[in-house]
C-alpha cells in the first residue's frame, strides 16, 4: 500500500516519531528533491499497519488529516506543511552572548 501525502520531507523526524508512537511499520520515501519532496508512505498490503492505517484513517477523517493535525500541535503553521520546516526564530543579541561566552570557555580574548 502506498500513500501519498502533500507533506514536506522536511517533516520526515516529526513523521517518524509518529510513526513509532503508534507501531506503524511504514517506510517513508519521498518523490522528489529536498526540501520541497514530499512524503510517501509504504507498507504491505494486509499487513496489521494497513490495517491500523485503515482504522485511523476512518476515525480522524483522513491519515493525511490526522498527520497535519499531529504536525499542528507540534507547533508547525499549517500553511507551511507542505513547503518545509518552519523557520527558526533567532535573537542575534542572544546568539553573541553565546559567542562571547564560548570565546572565553576556549581561551580566545
Amino acid at each position: 500500500m502506498i500513500i501519498s501525502t502533500q507533506i514536506s520531507y522536511g517533516y520526515k523526524p516529526l513523521i517518524e516519531i509518529f510513526l513509532k508512537a503508534n507501531n506503524l511499520d511504514l517506510a517513508i520515501k519521498d518523490m522528489d528533491a529536498y526540501p520541497y519532496g514530499k512524503i510517501t508512505l509504504e507498507c504491505e498490503d494486509n499487513s496489521n499497519a494497513a490495517y491500523t492505517i485503515t482504522f485511523m484513517s476512518v476515525k480522524h477523517l483522513g491519515f493525511e488529516n490526522m498527520l497535519c493535525d499531529y504536525l499542528i500541535k507540534c507547533g508547525v503553521p499549517p500553511n507551511i506543511i507542505s513547503i518545509g520546516k518552519a523557520a527558526v526564530k533567532r535573537d542575534m543579541v542572544e546568539l553573541d552572548k553565546e559567542w562571547e561566552d564560548h570565546r572565553r570557555s576556549i581561551g580566545l580574548r
